[in-house]
């Protein structure tokens, strides 16, 4: 009876250690899953900080050359209108310079024409 008693607990015996290894295995298995999903998920991080830098390099030179555009535009705008103001002021200066002069020729012509 006793024979009979220990084949059974070596049975249970070899089973429990086939488990526990099947459980070892399953805990390695996991681990390295575990790794994994750290590895994968740093790397997806990096990528995506990396290229989210180079937009923003992308973006930085876009706006650089935006800004430098609108400087152009608005030095050759105001130096175009500053050519206008110059001309126009010229003008003025010589239609006031040929009123006065009308101005007192006719004063003249007034003067001379009571004198007579």
């Amino acid at each position: 009876a006793q024979g009979a008693g220990q084949e059974s607990l070596r049975k249970i015996i070899t089973t429990l250690a086939v488990k526990n290894e099947e459980i070892q295995n399953f805990i390695y298995s996991l681990k390295q899953m575990i790794q994994n999903v750290e590895a994968n998920s740093t790397r997806a991080q990096e990528d995506l900080e990396a290229e989210f830098q180079s937009l923003y390099s992308l973006l930085d030179e876009l706006k650089e050359d935006m800004v430098m555009k609108i400087k152009q535009e608005r030095a050759s705008r105001t130096y175009e209108l500053q050519a206008q103001l110059a001309a126009c002021s010229k003008a003025l200066e010589s239609s006031e310079e040929l009123l006065e002069a009308a101005n007192q020729a006719l004063g003249a012509a007034n003067h001379h024409d009571f004198s007579q």
